[in-house]
């Protein structure tokens, strides 16, 4: 099943829930080994948290390191690749990972109610040793905002987990483990349930 709905995707990149496949322009040199297409896993948020811890404030560096974990490929490897080729990547991993949806039609993913918002995942994820399809968030009180924002010591990505973990009665580990997809959908379905739409 393809995650691309309403966008035709050009010739050289498919995409599936767990990888995204793009055809190179011109063979490269990945690993040692001349290659015409690289693979890129879908990530998962530990993924992507620890591509941000080790690059800084350097964002190319974090979309590299990134990038050269989710093909295996090393860094070098993907210096190396053609301007094109690597702008096909960048157009892989927005297409793996679209960004949640905040529109004011409800996605089919997503049910919400005043007490809690239902995320059915791309895919089966285990969730406190449990192998689920959908995660709940209950919707949130000042006390568990305010306890997540003492917890988390001014990061807002951490407070962000600890209070998703509290609300889904979650590891935040587990949380981590998603894929970011899916915590997108999650910070989605969070979004409408602290915001005063008329639900």
């Amino acid at each position: 099943m393809t995650m691309q709905t309403a966008n035709k995707l050009p010739a050289w990149l498919s995409i599936d829930t767990d990888r995204a496949v793009v055809t190179l322009s011109r063979p490269s040199e990945v690993n040692g080994v001349k290659v015409d297409t690289l693979v890129l896993r879908a990530p998962l948020v530990r993924e992507v948290r620890a591509a941000d811890r080790a690059a800084g404030d350097d964002d190319e560096l974090r979309e590299l390191q990134l990038f050269a974990s989710l093909a295996e490929a090393g860094l070098k490897d993907l210096e190396g690749l053609k301007v094109v080729d690597y702008r096909r990547l960048q157009a892989a991993y927005s297409n793996l990972v679209p960004h949640a949806d905040y529109s004011k039609s409800l996605p089919a993913w997503l049910s919400v109610t005043a007490e809690n918002a239902v995320v059915s995942l791309s895919r089966p994820s285990e969730v406190n040793g449990v192998q689920i399809d959908k995660l709940t968030l209950r919707s949130p009180t000042v006390r568990e905002v305010r306890a997540a924002d003492r917890t988390a010591g001014g990061d807002d990505e951490q407070r962000e987990l600890v209070l998703f973990a509290e609300l889904a009665g979650a590891a935040i580990a587990d949380l981590e483990g998603l894929k970011v997809v899916d915590y997108n959908r999650l910070q989605a379905g969070y979004f409408r349930l602290e915001q005063d739409d008329g639900i």
